[in-house]
């Protein structure tokens, strides 16, 4: 039996690591919610493709670090689900960064999060899941705050929160797909897919710059400093360590827990536009991102609470996830 000493201190550990996990999760919220007034800031000089080619070229090297020790064992199975996920990243991200120059950076991080309800939304029409009647209620509360917000400047909502609403509608639906894939394939390696998309959204993005006024091989020589900073905190710190800590966060803490820890990510988002951007919010908008960020929370804390039904033929078990 071991002795209540080596019990406490085991407890403290146990305790500092949950603590370490939910401040690292906190910064991605907080990295996340600077995002919008970053790229309003450097897409005044960088078209939104150059700009992701940019981003994602300096967010290669870190996941390739990561992925270093499962690369060599790559399978078909994870460069195509690769390739098909990061098809759909890039249009969230082209999308995001596109809506963002056409949108305030509060209204961004608030229309993105309407993907964390449209989820269990998704699965009810695609696989047949049932949810808690709270998760349609915040559904339905987020969309009326959606409403609120597409409406804060009278009847003629901006572009810009189109754009992002349509992203944040991209987003659900990878979220809901990959979710499918996971359990219809077997083991597949997080970093390795990760990788792939992270080399797919990069060759997009590179591609479709040449269709802009700034290429992005024109655009490297351009791009002040200044911007080359922005661009690097965000590669580096907003999309290699952002996925890193979320890996790490899956393995001591819940998937519902790192999302409620997420869905702060608007209300850092508005602090940014507030503070860096010197954007106001009107009464509208702010009830409208209060209840989208109400409806994700309480949306997120009930998500997977009802009871399977049970099966009308033999199951396999599911086979266990590898990561990294």
């Amino acid at each position: 039996m071991p002795a209540p000493e080596a019990v406490g201190t085991t407890s403290r550990a146990g305790a500092r690591a949950v603590l370490v996990n939910d401040l690292s999760v906190l910064l991605v919220a907080v990295i996340w919610g600077s995002s919008y007034v970053v790229m309003q800031d450097v897409g005044e000089s960088v078209s939104a493709a150059s700009f992701l080619a940019l981003r994602f070229l300096t967010a290669i090297p870190a996941i390739a670090l990561i992925a270093a020790a499962t690369l060599p064992r790559i399978t078909r199975s994870e460069l195509l689900s690769g390739v098909a996920f990061g098809a759909l990243l890039y249009g969230i991200l082209i999308l995001e960064t596109v809506g963002v120059k056409h949108t305030s950076a509060a209204n961004s991080g608030f229309l993105i999060t309407i993907s964390v309800i449209l989820v269990p939304v998704f699965e009810r029409v695609i696989s047949r899941r049932d949810q808690p009647w709270m998760v349609y209620a915040a559904t339905v509360t987020a969309l009326f705050g959606c409403g609120l917000l597409l409406l804060a400047d009278g009847l003629h909502p901006r572009p810009g929160d189109l754009i992002i609403l349509a992203a944040a509608f991209v987003r659900a639906t990878q979220i809901t797909l990959f979710g499918r894939k996971s359990t219809g394939t077997g083991p597949q390696s997080l970093a390795n897919l990760t990788l792939v998309e992270f080399c797919v959204v990069c060759l997009l993005a590179t591609a479709t710059s040449g269709f802009s006024d700034s290429p992005v091989w024109s655009a490297i020589g351009s791009v002040s400093g200044t911007n080359w900073l922005l661009i690097a905190y965000l590669g580096v710190l907003g999309t290699s360590y952002a996925f890193f800590v979320q890996l790490r966060a899956a393995r001591f803490s819940s998937s519902t827990r790192v999302g409620l820890i997420l869905a702060t990510e608007p209300l850092f988002a508005t602090v940014f536009a507030v503070a860096a951007a010197g954007e106001g919010i009107g009464l509208l908008q702010g009830l409208g991102g209060a209840l989208i960020v109400l409806a994700a929370t309480v949306g997120r804390h009930f998500e997977g609470r009802s009871k399977p039904a049970p099966p009308t033929a033999p199951e396999r078990a599911p086979k266990s996830e590898r990561v990294g």
